[in-house]
This record gives structure tokens, C-alpha cells and sequence, in this order.
């Protein structure tokens, strides 16, 4: 009988802590938003104002998360931090929609530099008649 009562003594301290790790922070979290925040940083999203907004909001949001977790509020920080990567994606993809905008358009202005109206190609060409 005694080593029932130790096994589910044991089970239930099992079990008490697994449910405290669950409302822990997981590190890969914490790390996965910085390393998007980072991501953003490193695209120029500072220099794109929509994409700018979303990495300040990426930062705030990993600010609150770290608040949150030194008051024990582990599972809002968790909620944080994931919405904190998610905002430095986007950040992400909008600087890089950025820069393929400003590539295309200079990439067009080469392109008409090079290209002539139809009507001067005809008056600049030899007469055949």
C-alpha cells in the first residue's frame, strides 16, 4: 500500500510540475522574437516608415513580454512574444516590399532612358523610297 501512496505522490508532483513549466516562458519563444526583431533591423526597417511602426511595436511588445515575466505573468508574456514575431515578420516583409518597389522603379527609369517614342524611330529612319 505504501508504495502506491509513493507513486501517486510521485505522479502528482509530476504532474504539478509540468504544469508549471507550461506557464513559463519558453526560451524558444523569447528567442524567436528577438531573433525577427533582429531580422527587421538587419532589412532596414527602420528607414520604412510602415515597417518602422511594426518593429517599434515588435520592441514594445518584448518589453511588456520581459515586464510581464518578472511579475509572474508568464502566460500574457508568452501571448507577447508571439505577436512581437509576428510584427517583426511583418516589419520584415514590408522593408523588403520596399526596397523591390525602389529597385522596379529605377530598374523602369533605366528602361525609358533606353526606349524611343514610336514616332521618332520612324523620322530617324532612312527614307526607302
Amino acid at each position: 500500500m505504501q508504495g502506491f501512496k509513493q507513486i501517486t505522490v510521485a505522479a502528482g508532483l509530476s504532474l504539478a510540475g509540468l504544469a508549471c513549466a507550461s506557464s513559463e516562458v519558453p526560451a524558444k519563444q523569447l528567442a524567436d522574437a528577438q531573433a525577427s526583431i533582429r531580422a527587421a533591423q538587419e532589412v532596414g526597417a527602420d528607414g520604412t516608415p510602415d515597417a518602422a511602426l511594426h518593429l517599434k511595436m515588435a520592441n514594445d511588445r518584448l518589453n511588456r513580454a520581459r515586464a510581464l515575466t518578472a511579475e509572474g505573468e508568464n502566460e500574457d508574456a508568452a501571448k507577447l512574444l508571439e505577436q512581437a514575431r509576428v510584427d517583426a515578420e511583418l516589419a520584415v516583409l514590408l522593408a523588403r516590399k520596399e526596397a523591390a518597389q525602389a529597385r522596379a522603379l529605377e530598374a523602369q527609369q533605366r528602361a525609358s532612358k533606353y526606349q524611343q517614342p514610336q514616332g521618332a524611330a520612324k523620322a530617324n529612319a532612312p527614307n526607302s523610297q
